[in-house]
């Protein structure tokens, strides 16, 4: 995608953020300069994630686990969150923890998933930037509450 096609494409969809749609999710905003977006979800466990979005939405956001103060989480950091989306292994081409779900790039990049092309979901309801992190939220408040 032309990269500024790309960056249009995000600057929409970050442009949603405002404070009321951020206190609603119960996100905090660190960053949205295209083409990453950096967030926190406000949970009882709190995670941090930074979206690299370049390329979007010809290729999915690429997804880090970070701590609240934005370093990378480790394997025995996610592994009480496994058994979800929420995968402690090392991806095999980011080397760290990652996330399991379709609209991830790390999911789609996986040798387990291959077959499972992005081209298939981008056009779905929720497979924007915003869907896809409302459905890790999701997935972590299920998994550690509000």
């Amino acid at each position: 995608m032309h990269p500024a096609a790309s960056k249009a494409k995000f600057d929409a969809e970050v442009a949603l953020l405002t404070p009321d749609y951020l206190r609603i999710k119960g996100w905090r905003l660190w960053s949205a300069v295209f083409p990453v977006l950096d967030l926190t979800i406000e949970a009882k466990r709190s995670l941090r994630l930074r979206l690299d979005c370049g390329g979007w939405n010809e290729a999915p956001p690429s997804v880090a686990l970070l701590s609240p103060e934005g370093a990378f989480l480790t394997e025995a950091e996610v592994q009480p969150l496994a058994g979800s989306i929420f995968n402690q292994s090392a991806h095999e081409q980011t080397g760290r923890p990652f996330i399991c779900m379709r609209g991830v790039r790390e999911y789609h990049t996986h040798s387990s998933h291959r077959s499972e092309v992005w081209d298939t979901y981008r056009g779905e309801d929720g497979m924007n930037i915003l869907g896809i992190v409302t459905q890790i939220s999701r997935a972590l408040r299920k998994i550690v509450g509000a």
